[in-house]
């Protein structure tokens, strides 16, 4: 079980990342793009209800709650901050109930993406929508199991082929700056402390600095993160 402090720190690490963390300008990135969104799509729809599925620790509900009449957050049973609990890894609330299904850096963790795009479409009342971000180029990180990697062109497939109409694509970090991500994390745990105090803020610049060479379209293509925005068809 996931205590309250360890949920906290995670929750600050993503909304509040220094630049010696060693995912500043990805986390950045992912809330700027997640804020876009939710200007988008949330505050000029107010008053409906979001599921947050597979929801950790839930870290961008303060950017949606104040739009939403309810927040739900679901995921397995060892996640001590969420509403309800996954019952087979699928969120006891019935057929055509929410209005969006939230969805971040989860999918890439499921063993059965399928199974987790179909239970987001079922919950969905018609013409619902799904946020979903989930990782195209990444290191592994099981939390606790990390399966799946995804191009843009495979992500839209999946979708499609669950019921969903993809309306809106953002890319986070492009390939060079993942490929300075990548490079980062093979030294990252190789090198002393004193030296990653250095290291890491003057790779966070680079990413910054090199991920102005691509533009929108290459990362709907390639990306380190894709945040689509779906419908259910």
């Amino acid at each position: 079980m996931r205590d309250a402090a360890s949920i906290q720190k995670e929750k600050k690490n993503r909304l509040r990342p220094t630049v010696f963390n060693a995912r500043y300008y990805h986390l950045k990135e992912l809330k700027r793009c997640t804020l876009m969104v939710i200007n988008k799509y949330i505050a000029t729809n107010p008053g409906k209800v979001l599921l947050d599925y597979g929801c950790g620790s839930m870290p961008y509900k303060p950017y949606f709650e104040p739009y939403l009449s309810k927040y739900i957050g679901a995921d397995i049973s060892e996640n001590s901050a969420a509403d309800i609990h996954l019952i087979d890894n699928k969120p006891d609330i019935p057929d055509d109930s929410v209005d969006f299904v939230l969805s971040t850096q989860v999918l890439e963790h499921v063993t059965d993406p399928e199974l987790y795009l179909k239970e987001s479409h079922r919950v969905l009342k018609k013409e619902g929508l799904l946020f979903l971000s989930t990782h195209g180029i990444w290191r592994y990180h099981p939390d606790p199991t990390d399966y799946w990697r995804w191009t843009g062109a495979g992500l839209k497939k999946i979708l499609a082929d669950n019921g969903f109409e993809v309306i809106d694509v953002y890319g986070v970090m492009g390939l060079a700056s993942m490929g300075l991500l990548l490079f980062q994390d093979a030294f990252l745990y190789k090198i002393p402390g004193f030296v990653k105090i250095i290291f890491v803020p003057f790779m966070q610049i680079q990413m910054m600095l090199f991920d102005k060479v691509h533009t929108k379209k290459n990362k709907m293509k390639d990306s380190g993160v894709f945040l689509m925005v779906a419908k259910k068809r």
